[in-house]
């Protein structure tokens, strides 16, 4: 009766287990979004290079095996859809002066770095645009579907005329070709392309009228356990010998 009531013992111990185990080992899946399609964000799709995929990287080295991380593109109007739905997102690069959500507020992890709008030229032009009046009587290439407060003014008021491109990289060949006289940028892109050999010594950052703004991770709600362990890891990313690395790559660096 003893060793039968040890077998039975045992058998239970083995079924608990068999139940209970695979869920504390199971992994969480998490698929964080980018809307961002160029450098130095989305350098080669099929390749998977890029800061996208380098965050994505970096995150799971410091998160380790309870999270299984995947990156997926979404262009923004597609993304705004995701979020007006209100499905569960992790949205990479964002700021809170871009998305809001009055009725369910979103959460904001730690910031991973710093960037801003500024207007590059030609190295031999000569003056600077760090007043945006002294746009006028100029072209300026832009981003399609993009706003720039105080340059809307001045093409409203046709002392600038806007040429818009779908790319950095189309607004920099046309500034190249003098087509246009300044292009608008984001600082991160303009350090990735003009540390590039078809740019390098030709072109050059002539204003910054534009505040800088912080990039950092969006969460809905529906993650808000996981906020403080994405705010923990990005804090250990200048510490990380693969993210430094990649920033150092691009020109950039850490927060």
């Amino acid at each position: 009766m003893i060793g039968l009531g040890v077998n039975m013992v045992a058998k239970l111990l083995l079924l608990c287990c068999w139940l209970f185990l695979p869920q504390l080992w199971a992994t969480t899946n998490l698929t964080l979004y980018g809307y961002h399609s160029s450098p130095p964000f989305v350098i080669n799709a099929e390749a998977e290079t890029g800061l996208n995929y380098d965050l994505v990287r970096a995150l799971q080295l410091q998160l380790g095996g309870q999270y299984q991380l995947q990156y997926k593109f979404l262009p923004r109007h597609q993304l705004n859809a995701r979020l007006d739905a209100g499905e569960p997102t992790i949205v990479l690069w964002a700021n809170p002066a871009w998305f809001t959500n009055k009725v369910r507020p979103y959460l904001w992890s730690t910031v991973l770095f710093s960037d801003r709008d500024v207007f590059v030229s030609h190295r031999e032009f000569s003056g600077d645009l760090t007043q945006l009046d002294n746009l006028a009587g100029s072209t300026l290439g832009a981003i399609r579907g993009y706003s720039y407060p105080g340059v809307n003014e001045l093409v409203q008021q046709r002392r600038v005329t806007r040429l818009d491109a779908e790319s950095d990289k189309e607004n920099l060949a046309r500034l190249l070709e003098r087509n246009v006289d300044h292009v608008v940028i984001t600082r991160s892109s303009f350090l990735y392309y003009g540390r590039q050999q078809h740019y390098l010594g030709k072109l050059r950052i002539v204003g910054e009228p534009y505040p800088a703004y912080k990039r950092q991770l969006l969460l809905t709600q529906d993650y808000q356990s996981l906020l403080s362990a994405f705010d923990k890891a990005i804090e250990e990313l200048p510490k990380q010998e693969f993210w430094t690395a990649r920033l150092e790559l691009y020109g950039l660096k850490s927060q």
